[in-house]
């Protein structure tokens, strides 16, 4: 309802009342005020107010209808305002079901008087005056409002019963318009909540469909490229046309093994990542000698790959760690695969193994190269599976993608942690950190 056709009823409701002009302008300036707000909770304080105010009342409450259908408190105050406990309204449910359900108001004097009984009364106080009206519109019944006081008012009754009727019939319009408009900002919330979990939903798709068709492809390279490799070698072999002890022949069965090895780390990777994805994966947790069992034997293999491209290849350590408690498998392939990286996207310049106690006092090793590096963007897809920043069948560089992936599932497993700094061109460095 529009506010001139709210305040057009007002003025025509109270216009045979002329000799009550001053009293019924003060009810319209507060229905005026009412009706400048959409927001349940502050119409409902507002009309609770004044209600309580014009009456002279003590305290007050409304109650509205639940979607269950029952009648439940929504606001119970004193009259300065305060918020009061609805425990201590002790109702006889009768006389407010009665009002609601016939849709008349209901004025009391002297609760008590007549009645032997409390618990035939209104509330467990010696009242003097009650009042309870309905809330309602011309097609729908959703509420009451009540107040009470226990100091006889000294008024004309008949005037604060009519002032009280007036304030709530057109609140009960106002309180309706208030309901519907929160019915609509929580449909409008519920649907934009769920055209953002569709939209998540949608991107999720679209997500795993890339995620399939790259995860398809990165296979198909790593594998045929490989076996391609394989079948050209033993075509050489069947050729016949290199001495047995020879230069060529050496590289043939060099290119053998890489493509053989190659495939088989494909395979055991994929195999890794599928257990830890279904939960099958078995830690098995021990104490070892880090130093002994994992870095001696990684970099003593790396340092003659290193020597092989013309790196320099350094280890380094300002701590002694004889022991750490962790899955022997899974740290050496964390370590393995950091260093392998390191030594791939390197052409020149240097490789540092370094491990170390962190300002925090905890145990680190560091990884550090001087290759190509990674590039801001792509720094947050690092650790995500069958992802690469160089993709294609043109990329300088082998791999599934699914290396570093492993790399950050064995480390979050042992409850490890792994930053990286890297810039494009300049190099990496990653610490692996154990908390």
């Amino acid at each position: 309802m529009k506010l001139s056709e709210f305040v057009q009823n007002i003025e025509e409701t109270i216009k045979p009342r002329e000799s009550n002009n001053s009293k019924l302008e003060l009810v319209l300036d507060i229905l005026k005020k009412i009706n400048s707000s959409l927001v349940l909770s502050e119409v409902l304080e507002l009309v609770l107010n004044n209600a309580i105010n014009i009456t002279k009342s003590e305290r007050g409450f409304i109650v509205l209808k639940s979607e269950n259908g029952n009648l439940e408190y929504m606001l119970c105050l004193d009259a300065e305002g305060k918020t009061l406990p609805q425990e201590l309204f002790k109702l006889s449910t009768t006389v407010v079901n009665d009002v609601y359900e016939t849709g008349q108001s209901k004025f009391i004097e002297s609760a008590l008087n007549g009645s032997s009984d409390p618990s035939e009364s209104i509330i467990n106080l010696k009242l003097q005056t009650i009042m309870c009206a309905p809330l309602m519109t011309k097609n729908e019944k959703f509420g009451v409002i009540y107040v009470d006081s226990q100091i006889l008012n000294k008024i004309d009754n008949k005037e604060v019963v009519e002032m009280f009727e007036i304030l709530a019939s057109q609140a009960g319009i106002v309180i309706n318009n208030a309901m519907m408009h929160q019915r609509q900002v929580t449909a409008n919330f519920k649907l934009k909540k769920a055209y953002q979990e569709l939209e998540i939903t949608r991107q999720e798709a679209e997500k795993l469909e890339k995620l399939k068709n790259h995860f398809l492809s990165q296979m198909s390279h790593e594998i045929r490229t490989p076996f391609n490799i394989i079948l050209g070698s033993t075509q050489l072999l069947k050729s016949n046309n290199f001495p047995l002890e020879s230069a060529e022949i050496d590289e043939i069965f060099r290119m053998l093994e890489q493509g053989s090895n190659r495939i088989i780390r494909t395979l055991d990777e994929i195999m890794e990542m599928s257990k830890i994805i279904s939960g099958n994966y078995e830690i098995h947790q021990e104490k070892i000698n880090l130093e002994g069992e994992v870095l001696k034997p990684i970099i003593s293999n790396y340092e003659v790959i290193a020597r092989g491209k013309g790196l320099y290849f350094i280890y380094e350590k300002s701590v002694e760690i004889n022991e750490v408690l962790c899955d022997k498998f899974m740290i050496y392939q964390i370590i393995q695969e950091l260093i392998d990286n390191a030594v791939k996207f390197t052409q020149k310049g240097t490789i540092r193994v370094k491990q170390f106690l962190n300002r925090e006092g905890k145990y680190c090793i560091s990884v550090r190269d001087t290759g190509v590096g990674i590039s801001k963007e792509y720094l947050q897809y690092l650790f995500e599976p069958f992802t690469q920043e160089d993709t294609g069948h043109t990329r300088k560089f082998e791999g599934n993608g699914l290396a570093l992936a492993l790399v950050k599932k064995y480390a979050e497993m042992n409850n490890l942690s792994i930053d990286l700094k890297s810039e494009k061109g300049v190099g990496t460095e990653v610490f692996v950190v154990f908390n």
